[in-house]
């Protein structure tokens, strides 16, 4: 896919601009000076809606200043609310049972307290919170766990008692005087997050609108008690709306409270029960409604300007938004700021291709500038361009040769060619550019990933080739699409089809690859550049692969025992799964991949823990992402002051040697961890190995998904046996908010070194 151009395509629409602060002081000075630039169009940020006056100067500047121009909302009115977020506001209790709490942006806590091995309400308190700090005692609490729910006072988007306020002003400004001459369009600025949509605010108005949505959803009360599994019969619709949760993503207590105590706590299965889907779908249709309402008074007054919902790009540190929230309408532009940087890309692959799919692409992109250099921000605004963004602005003061450097090679929108491929796959890959389009993750369910073993990397896709016959009838084929690849250099694949359907192969850069068919058995050469081949009408199995698994099991066998099992048997069972698939091979196929792995195991000389099987842990949450290995991490991003974070494992070594040990780290690597092997079985024993390491990019020795590394933290020379291996995260910044999050943990012999998501090889 290449790029387009001005010249190429001059009838696609495209405007590269400045966004800039509104300052009554400069504003004139600074429009003047961007079109002595040779800026054309400029998008005016308003942090709070001006006076009539400062209104009145601000039109007559922007409609004299000769320039395309845009306002930009950022000032929506926010309000107070409980958010509850327990993966992130939680501590470990202690034996004197008194305990500074901390929450620098919250003006009160709801306090509960839970044993620690059998999560239910021992006793929930409200504590008013001076400066973000309180000092209480509650007694014994040394095998507790305090989960903190804060009263934040600038939450989440107020969709309540000032959202009138705040329309009217505006509208009154619209009758005073409203924009004209040059006046291209408004931007309004949405900042949901994850934290927003689970805050649920004290406001009276909004209580009486859930309260009302409630009635409407479950006119009969006993169905909104088995929706939301309570415990106790609910007298009242009002009862309910004063109801928050005590649990999220997870994580918290199985109980829906009242803070002022109104309402008995009410106990429930946390898996069953639809409070957050109703409270989202509530906020969410309220937010959409209110947004329709807002841009149809602002293009009433301004019929030919154009209305875009802008939202700040999400956080690759944070947990994803809910899908209620992937909403088409919000948003269709991005903001993003210089901090989220580090997975741009990646994220906005991935938002351009959900967007393909909704046909709502991203129209607006804002970047921040951050004195980067020309050739950097070319990078950015080149892609922008690429992933089909029509407008493009740069906020901040831009040095004036590299504001001519970004438009003099700036070009036309292209309208991106994605190439899907497995998400679960994403390990095994990364997000590449080639001729026939971007190769990105994607979680279709057509896309099934081939398990042909750690070698050949594939996946299948479902299609349907439509054709005419001689009489002109429509006939409809269902056909597999096949893409393979392998990790470096080049291999020759063997393949086995159960039909004489005609096949075409071609590599993502658009070569033809030759294939030697021959009868059922058709070959082809296969490298890191991924081959797609159509035309099969049923699923053909790997003999590369069988041939591999034969001669891999047999080297092994020769090797002897492995400790603990019989040899004999896997080869045994091996033997028999190979005969299987010598009579039916579409059969036996999968049962010989079976004992073929199983046989792999028993051998490996390594042990591979996913982080996210840690018993006891002091981090936040697991994160759910197909992408990694077994689908999840272990996530902690707290705003709570702490000095460490601790996750434990038990692992059973089968020789005694050096291994070493690797940590796969999500995101940008930050801290340190203090790791320590404690034989299993012994309280006091003393560490049979114990070290430090520092986790940062430049100690990685492989890299995978597109956003994770693998860090050595050490070595240790271990006996057989089982052992307890704790991992200590100390973070590197003095102040929150603290984030990390781990993938897998591999404890190998020298010589073995992780790639990917997949166990090494050895």
């Amino acid at each position: 896919m290449q790029s387009g151009s001005a010249t190429a395509q001059p009838s696609k629409q495209h405007t590269l601009g400045v966004a800039l602060d509104y300052t009554a002081s400069d504003f004139a000075e600074r429009l003047s000076q961007l079109k002595a630039q040779g800026v054309s169009e400029v998008v005016i940020r308003l942090s709070a809606l001006p006076s009539r006056e400062a209104w009145q100067s601000l039109l007559e500047m922007a409609e004299a200043s000769g320039l395309n121009w845009r306002l930009w909302l950022t000032n929506l009115p926010r309000t107070e609310g409980w958010t509850i977020a327990p993966e992130r506001y939680r501590m470990a209790g202690n034996a004197e049972g008194v305990y500074a709490l901390t929450v620098p942006d919250a003006t009160r806590l709801l306090l509960a307290v839970s044993p620690r091995e059998t999560p239910y309400l021992r006793l929930s308190t409200v504590l008013e919170l001076s400066n973000g700090r309180a000092l209480t005692a509650i007694g014994d609490t040394a095998e507790s766990v305090l989960l903190l729910y804060p009263l934040r006072p600038n939450a989440l988007p107020d969709l309540w008692d000032d959202w009138d306020a705040y329309r009217d002003a505006l509208l009154s400004l619209l009758r005073h005087r409203a924009p004209t001459r040059g006046f291209r369009g408004w931007l309004l600025q949405s900042d949901w997050d994850i934290l927003s949509v689970s805050t649920l605010p004290t406001s009276p108005l909004a209580q009486a609108e859930w309260q009302a949505y409630l009635r409407t959803r479950y006119p009969d009360l006993t169905e909104l008690e088995r929706a939301w599994d309570t415990s106790t019969k609910l007298e009242r619709h009002e009862q309910a709306a004063r109801l928050i949760p005590l649990w999220r993503e997870g994580r918290g207590l199985p109980y829906l409270i009242a803070p002022d105590e109104s309402v008995k706590p009410q106990e429930l299965d946390a898996n069953r029960s639809r409070f957050w889907e109703d409270w989202r779908a509530f906020l969410a249709e309220r937010w959409r409604v209110l947004a329709a309402g807002l841009r149809e008074m602002l293009t009433r007054y301004t019929p030919n300007a154009d209305f875009t919902i802008l939202q700040t790009a999400p956080d690759p540190a944070e947990l994803p938004t809910p899908d209620a929230f992937a909403d088409p309408q919000t948003p269709i532009g991005w903001y993003l700021p210089a901090a989220r940087r580090d997975l741009w890309r990646m994220q906005m692959l991935l938002e351009t291709l959900r967007r393909e799919r909704t046909l709502e692409p991203l129209t607006t992109l804002i970047l921040e500038w951050a004195g980067d250099d020309a050739e950097r921000a070319w990078m950015f605004q080149t892609f922008a361009r690429e992933m089909g963004i029509e407008r493009v602005y740069w906020r901040g003061r831009l040095p004036e040769d590299a504001w001519r450097t970004l438009m003099q090679t700036d070009a036309a929108p292209d309208a991106p060619t994605l190439q899907p491929f497995p998400a679960t796959l994403w390990g095994l890959t990364e997000i590449r550019r080639y001729r026939s389009g971007w190769w990105v993750p994607s979680a279709q369910p057509d896309l099934q990933p081939l398990l042909w073993g750690f070698e050949i990397h594939g996946f299948q896709k479902a299609t349907e080739v439509r054709t005419l016959d001689a009489q002109g009838n429509l006939n409809i084929t269902r056909q597999l699409e096949l893409c393979l690849w392998v990790e470096e250099g080049e291999r020759e694949i063997t393949l086995r089809r159960f039909d004489r359907a005609p096949l075409t192969a071609f590599d993502l850069n658009g070569q033809a690859v030759r294939l030697e068919v021959r009868g059922d058995r058709v070959r082809l050469r296969v490298g890191a550049t991924p081959v797609r081949l159509r035309g099969f009408q049923s699923e053909p199995i790997c003999e590369t692969s069988v041939e591999a698994w034969t001669a891999r099991v047999g080297e092994l066998f020769k090797q002897g025992n492995p400790t603990g099992q019989d040899a004999r048997v896997l080869k045994f069972n091996f033997d028999n799964a190979l005969s299987i698939y010598r009579r039916n091979p579409s059969q036996g196929f999968a049962l010989l991949r079976t004992n073929w792995f199983e046989f792999e195991r028993a051998f490996q000389p390594y042990c591979w823990l996913e982080a996210e099987s840690a018993r006891l842990h002091e981090f936040g949450t697991i994160r759910r992402d197909p992408a990694m290995s077994s689908g999840a991490t272990l996530w902690l991003n707290t705003p709570m002051p702490i000095e460490s974070a601790s996750a434990t494992y038990a692992f059973s070594l089968r020789e005694a040697q050096a291994y070493t040990l690797w940590l796969a780290v999500r995101g940008v690597p930050s801290g340190s961890v203090e790791w320590q092997a404690v034989p299993a079985g012994e309280a006091e024993a003393t560490p049979a190995a114990e070290g430090t390491a520092v986790l940062s990019a430049e100690r990685a020795v492989a890299r995978y998904a597109d956003q994770c590394y693998w860090l050595p933290l050490g070595t240790a020379t271990l006996k057989a046996g089982e052992y307890r291996l704790t991992l200590r995260w100390k973070p590197s910044a003095p102040q929150p908010p603290h984030y990390t999050e781990w993938d897998a943990i591999l404890i190998a012999p020298p010589g073995v070194q992780p790639k990917h998501i997949l166990p090494p090889a050895y």
